[in-house]
């Protein structure tokens, strides 16, 4: 029985945690959504596949208003999303994600450069 209780335990994918991440937020095409900070991308949604809970429900204004188009409409900006995230890449629960002026992302030498 404790052997049993021990594998389970193993096998079950840890727990994600609370957390306010900040850094780029790309919508390059429709329906791909993703967040890269500091620590990597993170995967709100992906063109056929599932959305991280509460992302499509987001209020109005959640979204970035700076915005950099660089494929009609597509492109990225600048946020943060407080959430629950499970490495390596995933965004379980978005709770609120806020725009910032794309100057914080430009400026933080810990995200990669968007380039122009």
């Amino acid at each position: 029985m404790r052997v049993a209780l021990a594998l389970a335990l193993l096998a079950t994918p840890a727990a994600a945690a609370a957390e306010l991440r900040c850094g780029w937020y790309v919508n390059p095409t429709p329906a791909n959504h993703w967040l890269t900070d500091a620590d990597g991308t993170w995967i709100l949604g992906l063109q056929g596949g599932p959305f991280a809970d509460g992302f499509l429900d987001l209020p109005e204004g959640s979204l970035p208003t700076e915005w950099v188009a660089v494929n009609g409409y597509y492109g990225y900006g600048c946020a943060c999303i407080e959430g629950d995230f499970a490495p390596p890449d995933q965004v379980l629960i978005v709770r609120r994600m806020d725009p910032l002026p794309l100057a914080r992302c430009e400026a933080d030498p810990a995200l990669p450069s968007m380039g122009g």
